[in-house]
């Protein structure tokens, strides 16, 4: 069996005993890993290692400049986490609410934070298929993923044997169903995202699944 003296884990060198039909003694070096962090700025003394020879050699204006680094720490920390706190999966609730208006991200609030945070990594594609059938598609899904809806876009094509008169076409338009019954909150919900993501020249018509109609209680004998 082991024998630690100590009774607590040790970062630099110990020494183990090992008791038993014979027994020696081994040396163990404890080890932390790789640093995640980094460290903050009075423990890499950046300060006090920038002045000059002459000024690292009085004690006075080391330990001035150390007690500076010490109050520095807190914003130097929040500097070293900068990138964390614009990254959509790590960034507060206010960072998030700030980088969703910067994107031009339109979000519920009775939406789950995890939900926000996926439009918001989703903003660059949303904006490169802006105007498409895959972008209305992909702005449905990010606002809804608990819906099952799909988008029907009823293109055509027109023609005319009359050469002199060109053939008219119709406006464009586009059908998005919704094989599930929802209130018309909700209804409303998904008209105000296809309005917001639509192009402007075409119309669309949203079509829901009708709820079930209950079946009439059997009639008791007379």
């Amino acid at each position: 069996m082991a024998d630690d003296p100590s009774g607590n884990g040790s970062t630099g060198d110990d020494y183990k005993t090992f008791v038993g039909a014979g027994f020696g003694t081994l040396m163990i070096q404890y080890s932390g890993g790789r640093r995640e962090t980094p460290e903050v700025a009075s423990g890499r003394s950046y300060l006090r290692g920038a002045l000059p020879a002459v000024y690292q050699e009085e004690d006075f204006g080391m330990r001035f400049v150390g007690a500076l680094e010490r109050v520095l720490d807190p914003i130097v920390a929040v500097l070293d986490g900068l990138g964390a706190h614009f990254d959509p999966d790590l960034a507060p609730r206010d960072i998030l609410d700030a980088l969703s208006t910067w994107l031009g991200v339109d979000f519920d609030e009775s939406q789950p934070l995890q939900a926000r945070r996926e439009k918001v990594r989703q903003a660059a594609e949303l904006g490169r298929r802006r105007g498409t059938v895959a972008g209305l598609e992909l702005a449905l899904k990010l606002s809804f993923p608990d819906l099952p809806l799909r988008v029907e876009d009823e293109g055509g094509v027109v023609w005319s044997t009359d050469v002199a008169a060109a053939a008219e076409a119709p406006p464009p338009r586009f059908v998005v169903y919704c094989d599930k019954s929802i209130t018309p909150d909700r209804q409303a919900a998904v008209a105000r995202c296809i309005e917001q993501v639509k192009p402007i020249h075409t119309s669309y018509r949203l079509r829901v699944k009708a709820p079930k109609k209950k079946a009439p209680a059997p009639e008791g004998p007379e």
